[in-house]
């Protein structure tokens, strides 16, 4: 078998997926954060808190316990997502599946049972119809496929073609996605994981979750590719 080019650099690739050993090193790697949000957590703040979990979230829990991130938002992050959503570059889905993949065996999952579903966050019909894929699902195959569980994505539909949260202020978009998706079945003590290209201000993902919890799911947990941090 020939050598593929890496994705990031163009350079020589031996490993499975399309990424070269400098590359994959090189990536940045997630703060400490909350272990339900994965938001931010100075190092100060971790001492004296077993629990991990931020302010936020003791204060307004949110309706998933744990959230699990890849990567920090930030180059070369930021251009993967770009590249794969808006330039139908889909060779990075092998690349950001393999990486959920690894981390589910060697982390995540190591200590506890697996979800019993994996949700893509679903587009809207007529998004979906004009990107032709949804990201989001994409990344959720092979991982469905190496762990033999299954994927839902007709369970939840979005009800609301919602303007791209990226273009909105924060209070904004939290009033874009209100009432955004709609369960069209239940979901009663499952365990399930939901899955997202990057979580910024955590809206889509709360408002999904909080469909699916008042349809019966039991433990939620959020895989999302990247997670938008405010350092301080």
């Amino acid at each position: 078998m020939l050598p593929s080019t890496c994705l990031f650099c163009g350079g020589i690739c031996l490993f499975s997926i399309p990424i070269c050993s400098p590359c994959l090193k090189g990536l940045p790697i997630l703060a400490h954060s909350c272990e339900q949000c994965a938001e931010y957590l100075h190092p100060s703040l971790l001492s004296n808190n077993k629990s991990r979990i931020c302010g936020a979230c003791l204060a307004y829990p949110p309706p998933f316990d744990h959230t699990f991130a890849l990567f920090p938002y930030c180059f070369p992050i930021i251009e993967v997502i770009t590249k794969l959503k808006f330039q139908h570059q889909l060779g990075y889905t092998k690349v950001l599946a393999t990486l959920f993949i690894q981390r589910i065996l060697q982390s995540w999952y190591k200590n506890k049972s697996l979800p019993d579903l994996i949700l893509p966050i679903p587009l809207h019909d007529k998004r979906l119809q004009h990107r032709g894929f949804n990201q989001a699902y994409e990344i959720a195959k092979p991982i469905a496929k190496a762990f033999m569980i299954p994927v839902d994505f007709t369970g939840v539909k979005r009800i609301k073609n919602t303007q791209a949260q990226s273009r909105l202020s924060s209070i904004d978009r939290q009033t874009n996605v209100a009432n955004a998706f709609v369960a069209k079945r239940s979901y009663t003590g499952m365990t399930i994981a939901v899955i997202d290209d990057v979580m910024t201000t955590g809206y889509t993902i709360t408002e999904f979750c909080r469909v699916i919890r008042q349809s019966g799911a039991k433990n939620i947990d959020v895989w999302c590719c990247a997670r938008n941090q405010k350092l301080g």
